[in-house]
């Protein structure tokens, strides 16, 4: 790790820890490549694709929306992984030659299956407009990808009252995880899902619960949940997790944190995506 990975990442930490919900750190990371080993279409524009590796069997979650780093090679190209001592994996894939440097998103792990040394990822599509859902809508078995460790946020279960959950369709597969690891979600949390297609909602149960559903068809994230936020009562809330696109987060948290009065230490949000551009 370079003196610069290191004073980035530390205030990468700091800040969080002062404007969020803390999220779970790792101590150390983990980097291996792995085999796709099934594909499945879920409906709503999710994708399931099981990954396979010997380190996925003593691998061990360090909370239930765990997030890691998908390492996909370019068209045309060799999977190449970047260096695995460095802790910016963003700067470590930069500092590559321009023919070897990985695509890099980051997904939630969907199921981890230990005893088969196997996990569920599930993806939104949407073509060929980025390259995570490119390399997700060609990927067949056999295809390799790398997997980088990141972390998790959830925290609610370490805290007690009332809890707020918003989500969109990409965090589906964490709001899944929270509630199958910590099933007393379904009694303290209002959860609001706002999804483009119902479809996007076959592939769970949710534990039981009943999450408002919000359908925004083709107007822009928020459109349908922020609105019904604002109208809600939500004083008495004591953890709120906000996960999606980086509009709709914003939006709500600013409306939890400045409306609403909840000390934004206890509001965890992360912009998984963000409206007309491209993340890594």
């Amino acid at each position: 790790m370079t003196v610069l990975d290191r004073v980035a990442m530390k205030a990468a930490t700091v800040y969080a820890r002062l404007t969020m919900a803390s999220p779970i750190y790792r101590d150390h990371d983990s980097q291996f490549e792995t085999t796709v080993v099934s594909v499945a279409d879920l409906g709503g524009g999710l994708r399931r694709i099981t990954f396979s590796a010997p380190e996925l069997a003593t691998y061990e979650l360090c909370g239930a929306d765990e997030y890691f780093g998908l390492l996909m090679a370019r068209p045309g190209t060799e999977l190449v992984m970047p260096d695995a001592t460095r802790e910016n994996l963003r700067a470590a894939i930069a500092d590559m030659p321009e023919q070897d440097r990985p695509n890099l998103r980051w997904y939630t792990v969907r199921a981890h299956r230990p005893e088969a040394s196997e996990i569920d990822v599930d993806i939104v599509t949407h073509g060929d407009s980025g390259p995570g859902s490119a390399w997700a809508c060609a990927a067949q078995v056999g295809d390799r990808a790398g997997y980088r460790s990141g972390g998790a946020l959830y925290r609610g279960h370490e805290c007690t009252g009332r809890m707020l959950i918003v989500a969109d369709e990409t965090a589906l597969p964490a709001v899944a995880a929270i509630i199958e690891q910590h099933p007393d979600v379904v009694e303290r949390a209002t959860i609001h899902l706002e999804v483009a297609d119902k479809a996007a909602l076959t592939a769970y149960d949710f534990g039981g619960a009943e999450p408002h559903v919000h359908v925004r068809g083709d107007a822009e994230p928020g459109t349908a949940v922020l609105p019904v936020l604002r109208d809600a009562q939500l004083k008495d809330v004591f953890y709120a997790w906000i996960c999606g696109e980086s509009g709709m987060v914003t939006e709500g948290r600013r409306h939890l944190v400045k409306t609403v009065g909840i000390d934004r230490r206890q509001v965890l949000f992360s912009g998984y995506w963000k409206l007309g551009q491209e993340r890594g």
